[in-house]
């Protein structure tokens, strides 16, 4: 391992010249923290290597109590021409705010001729994709914009100290769900990047950047519509083993997320990346459930009812549906019309404190 890393480092300092250091930077309303190169005059030329957004399709939340209740939500989803004309909205509201203030952006054509981004293509998915993150119960589709490669690893997770996603007001604790950690700290688990494919990643990155004298610029955007909570055994803390009734919540929320939203950056051979610190409203778009709340009753017998469509999530896990499985105990649902307009005009709060940040960093 110490001996690929080795060779991985002086490969890139080959390709990429003297390195330069990263910078601590944190945008001015507080939305983006992170790094940045530490060569400014290098930021205010760009070129987007990859640019994807994960549509939080399919939600889930289980219980620790005996049994483990589980309460699953999906979209009534837009066509997949509705969600690529809108990933394409959200790719041009970026490329506009960075011009405005000032940063160069390298046009798609460019990019697309450097013969690194073949080399990239090879590595990435075919948009759109669906991905499974089975043990945190979600279900993304993941669409890159203007044919840019679907590579993932090139836009991490990022660790935040606190995490603006919680349960639902009023509803059970982090301690007494399972995994809510995760779920609301990996919105793309790292099991799902091309981990093998890292330095064969960066070296690619390394040589368009190098190719177009700029920096290689990566996004990814996390959407997300709803929050989900459950109550259980009267709403105790800690974990829940008794009988009694569970009710699951849910609430429309639509937003572009923490930590799953993040820029990353290589230049000179050095990676740095920002992330979204707290979710933006996605305020034009109009997000409705079919119910608002269903209540599994639990029984000594060993029965279990259900006051709303049976199924979910639990039936989705035994029968390991796909995208395609109608299974869920919440549907969520939008008019598709709103979609591109609403996002690109929510999303233009991230872009233009991105826009500041490279700019001037501080």
């Amino acid at each position: 391992m110490k001996l690929t890393l080795t060779v991985l480092c002086a490969a890139l300092a080959l390709l990429a010249g003297a390195a330069h250091a990263a910078t601590d930077v944190q945008g001015p309303q507080g939305l983006l923290k992170g790094q940045v190169p530490d060569n400014v005059a290098a930021l205010k030329r760009v070129a987007i290597t990859t640019f994807f957004v994960q549509y939080v399709t399919d939600f889930g939340i289980e219980t620790k109590r005996k049994g483990g209740d589980i309460f699953f939500s999906k979209w009534k989803g837009p066509a997949p021409e509705v969600l690529a004309a809108a990933t394409d909205a959200l790719y041009l509201q970026l490329v506009a705010d960075l011009k405005a203030a000032g940063v160069d952006v390298v046009t798609t054509e460019e990019v697309a001729a450097q013969a690194a981004m073949a080399d990239l293509r090879k590595i990435g998915r075919t948009s759109p994709a669906t991905i499974n993150d089975g043990s945190i119960k979600k279900l993304s589709t993941l669409v890159s914009a203007q044919n840019v490669p679907l590579v993932l690893a090139s836009v991490p997770d990022v660790r935040l100290s606190n995490y603006a996603t919680r349960p639902l007001e009023g509803t059970d604790g982090p301690g007494n769900l399972v995994g809510w950690g995760e779920q609301s700290s990996q919105w793309l688990r790292g099991t799902n990047i091309e981990l093998m494919s890292l330095g064969g990643i960066h070296i690619s990155q390394a040589k368009i950047a190098q190719g177009l004298n700029a920096t290689a610029l990566n996004v990814r955007l996390t959407v997300a519509l709803v929050d989900m909570g459950i109550t259980t055994c009267g709403n105790a803390g800690g974990e829940c083993s008794g009988y009694g009734n569970t009710t699951g919540l849910v609430k429309p929320n639509a937003r572009f997320v923490e930590a799953g939203t993040v820029f990353s950056f290589a230049h000179g051979g050095q990676q740095a990346v920002l992330g979204l610190q707290k979710p933006v409203a996605i305020a034009g778009l109009k997000v409705m459930t079919d119910i608002d709340r269903l209540e599994l009753k639990k029984s000594f017998l060993g029965s279990d009812t259900k006051t709303a469509r049976s199924g979910g999530l639990v039936g989705f896990l035994a029968r390991g549906a796909g995208a395609d499985s109608e299974s869920a105990d919440f549907w969520v649902s939008f008019d598709a019309a709103e979609l591109q307009p609403a996002l690109a005009s929510a999303s233009s709060t991230i872009f233009k404190e991105l826009a500041q940040i490279m700019v001037n960093p501080k």
